[in-house]
């Protein structure tokens, strides 16, 4: 276990691990729902790799403090970490929700070594969404996922759902085409998602995973900074992986980030 601190970002309690290391600062936000502990073995490697990993729990989530959410708010919560634990031009990766995070701090930190979305690709909200579908056949499907989804939300606390909300009010590829850092983003293989849909639902769900590519692959010709790659795994490359992310991560930020090395 690293050391444990809480810095206060307004008013809010935010609490991050610091795991140790001299080396670039590396600071990594979790998904939806997770905690910092997602980031454990994957930190550890990246520790022994000779950067200085530090997790932190979102607002809402772990040991941090509940409030509400926005993305400006939670940049703040990022910006205060990285004051807090005095961390220099830190890379930030963030997995799921944590890399629409991430995203952001792209667009607003020029001086970021790298930023990575790893499958932070969120759900489809309009019809124009799902690709190859006609304008009937995609109006219908967008009834389904958003049915779906509701059905999927009852019960769940008010908290999550106003983050869901946030998450289908962002345009992500906006975010990318905004990134004024080197931003990396990462996908696993959205397709083995689908299992947690009804059969009737796969097509549409392939469907939107083939206009997230499609537009992906357009953020990525139109905006120098943006680098796109895929991973054979699910969407949590960073515990189904970790070693492979570890040197996709080493490697682009040698390639890419203005570093060749981690500082020792």
């Amino acid at each position: 276990m690293g050391v444990i601190r809480e810095v206060v970002a307004g008013d809010v309690p935010i609490t991050a691990e610091d795991h140790g290391g001299h080396g670039q600062d590396v600071l990594l936000l979790h998904g939806g729902g997770r905690t910092r502990e997602d980031w454990d073995a994957f930190a550890t490697l990246l520790l022994d790799a000779g950067f200085r990993p530090v997790a932190m729990d979102l607002r809402g989530h772990g040991e941090s403090g509940a409030a509400p959410w926005s993305w400006r708010d939670v940049a703040a919560d990022v910006a205060a970490v990285a004051e807090g634990f005095g961390l220099h031009r830190p890379v930030v990766v963030g997995h799921s929700l944590g890399g629409m995070v991430a995203a952001l701090w792209a667009g607003e930190h020029p001086e970021c070594p790298l930023a990575v979305n790893l499958d932070g690709h969120g759900n489809p909200t309009r019809p124009g969404q799902f690709l190859g579908l006609d304008e009937v056949a995609a109006a219908r499907a967008c009834r389904e996922m958003t049915a779906f989804s509701e059905e999927m939300g009852r019960g769940l606390p008010e908290s999550f759902l106003q983050v869901m909300r946030e998450i289908d009010a962002l345009d992500r590829f906006a975010a990318y085409r905004a990134a004024r850092c080197p931003l990396l983003v990462v996908s696993g293989d959205a397709r083995a998602f689908a299992g947690v849909f009804p059969d009737r639902l796969v097509p549409a769900w392939n469907a939107y995973c083939a206009w997230v590519e499609h537009e992906l692959e357009a953020a990525v010709r139109e905006t120098p900074p943006v680098r796109a790659v895929s991973l054979p795994t699910g969407h949590d490359p960073h515990r189904e992986d970790p070693e492979g992310l570890a040197r996709l991560l080493i490697g682009h930020l040698a390639r890419y980030g203005g570093t060749s090395s981690p500082r020792r």
